[in-house]
Order: structure tokens, then sequence, then C-alpha cells
């Protein structure tokens, strides 16, 4: 094949390497035109473009017939190799685009992880077997810290639905929080010690605000954004705790609930980065998780 000049490169469009494809599966060019919906001048016209460019002869003469030279055979490995990746592409990306392959990267909560989430994630995985889906476990800032990194597609997180900054926060659940007392405690809670979330969280600012609102001033001896531990606490009698029912009552056995409303309600979202596109992957998991909850 002629060497191309330094610098330059080819200039080449997908249509040239098809119609010299589709000359490769024909006897005639004619039936190559009528393959392709052309004129045979128009592929013949095409093709002495496509020697121009490359400045290499594709085919010589073989009477009324033209045969492929041995470079316009190597440029015709170089079409049917580019065609088909072109087209393997193609399928990748239909795939991408319906959400059935890539990758999500998908983080939430201890609570998402521990009770929340668990049936969406087994579900998305046998619905979606090409996706490769990454889960991360941590708090509500640090989760929205990596989604504004890029190193989160979406995020269940607690806090208030709304923008913040390029995060948007869209209301998925809301679940209700419970005081709960070691075995024998007395009175309210104002003369014991208490475990609870951390005070820089989303979740404690809604206990404090409830726990405030019945006159308790807690006396917080531990703290763990783990609600699992928290439980642990309270059943070694460690202290006082506000907890979810799905975390507390679940296992056996139960907490010691005292008698009252709910101390607080908290708001579990779906964060996004307001900017990003539509993802596909992301929406069919916020939507099979609203269907599983």
């Amino acid at each position: 094949m002629a060497t191309q000049r330094p610098g330059t490169s080819l200039n080449l469009h997908l249509q040239h390497l098809a119609y010299l494809r589709e000359v490769s599966r024909h006897q005639t060019w004619a039936e190559a035109a009528a393959a392709l919906n052309v004129s045979q001048p128009a592929l013949s016209q095409a093709l002495a473009e496509m020697e121009r460019r490359i400045e290499t002869p594709l085919f010589e003469r073989d009477g009324r017939r033209r045969r492929f030279t041995d470079d316009g055979l190597e440029v015709l490995a170089y079409a049917r190799e580019v065609l088909d990746r072109s087209q393997e592409l193609q399928r990748q990306l239909r795939r991408r685009s319906e959400g059935e392959a890539g990758r999500l990267r998908l983080g939430m909560i201890d609570a998402g992880s521990l009770y929340l989430l668990p049936r969406a994630v087994a579900a998305f995985r046998q619905q979606h077997p090409r996706v490769e889906l990454e889960l991360a476990v941590a708090a509500s800032a640090e989760l929205e810290r990596r989604l504004r990194r890029f190193e989160l597609d979406i995020a269940f997180v607690i806090g208030d639905a709304g923008s913040d900054g390029d995060v948007h926060r869209e209301l998925f659940d809301e679940e209700e929080l419970w005081i709960y007392a070691p075995v024998g405690s007395r009175g309210s809670g104002s003369d014991h010690d208490w475990v609870l979330y951390p005070r820089d969280s989303h979740t404690r600012a809604c206990i404090d605000e409830g726990l405030e609102a019945r006159g308790i001033r807690p006396r917080v001896v531990m703290e763990s954004g783990n609600p699992q531990v928290l439980r642990q606490m309270v059943a070694l009698g460690l202290g006082w705790s506000v907890l979810p029912r799905a975390v507390a009552e679940r296992d056996q056995p139960p907490l010691r609930r005292p008698r009252g409303a709910a101390v607080a309600t908290r708001s579990l979202c779906v964060a996004r980065r307001r900017q990003r596109p539509l993802d596909p992957r992301a929406e069919a998991f916020v939507a099979l998780a609203r269907e599983l909850r």
C-alpha cells in the first residue's frame, strides 16, 4: 500500500468503507450499487474518490471486471474490521441507552444497605445482568461529596428534598424515628445516658429537635452513624437511643419502645447531579426500589 505523507491521516468516511465492503460481496458493481440503493456511477465515483484520498489504487481491470489489488484487499480487511466494530459500538450504545449495559455507581446510607434497599439491589442485579453495579455505603454528606466529584451516579441520602448547589434531592420515602430504652429503664430519659447518630448528621438534627420539643436534653455518651451499632448499645444497656422501627424491632428480642408518638421523621431522598443527563440505569434502579419498598 502506498505510504501516506508524514503528518496526514486517512480522510475516509464510513460510507466509503461500506461501499468497498459491498463491492466485495457481489459479482458486479451493478449488483453492489443496487444493494446500496445508489446508482452505479455514484458508486464508481465514491470509490474513485476513496482511491484519491488514500493515494492507493484499490482495483485493476480484468476484461470488463475489476479485481482488488493487494493493497485493495488490505484496505478491504480494514473496512470490514472498522464497520464491524462500528456496528458493535452502535449495539453497545443502544444497550446503554436502554439501561441494559454499562455501569451504575450507587451510593446509600447505612439504612439503605441494612433494610431499605437490599431487595432492590438483588432484583436489579437479576434483571440487568449486563450492568456493572458498584455500591458505596457512607454518611449522606460523604455520598453527596462523591456525587459532586463525579465518583457516584446516584445516591440515597437523608436530607431535605430540593436543590443544594449542583446536587438535587428528590423525596423517596419518609421514616419515623422512635425512642428506645434498655430493659428496666424508667422515666423519660432525661436522667439517662444516650447513644445517638453523629451530631453533624441530618438525622441527629431531626432527633435533637424532637427531643427538645419533649423537654429532653440527652446526655450523649456515644455516637455512631450505623443504626445497628446503636441498637446493640441499647440492648447492652449502655443508653437510650432514637431509631427506626425497622432496626429496633426487627430482630429478636425487639427493643423496648416507651409509650408516645414518634420523636421525628426523616426524609430519604434520591440525590443526583443537577446537570447530569438522564441515566436509564439509575432511573431503572429507582423505579425498582420504589416498587419494592
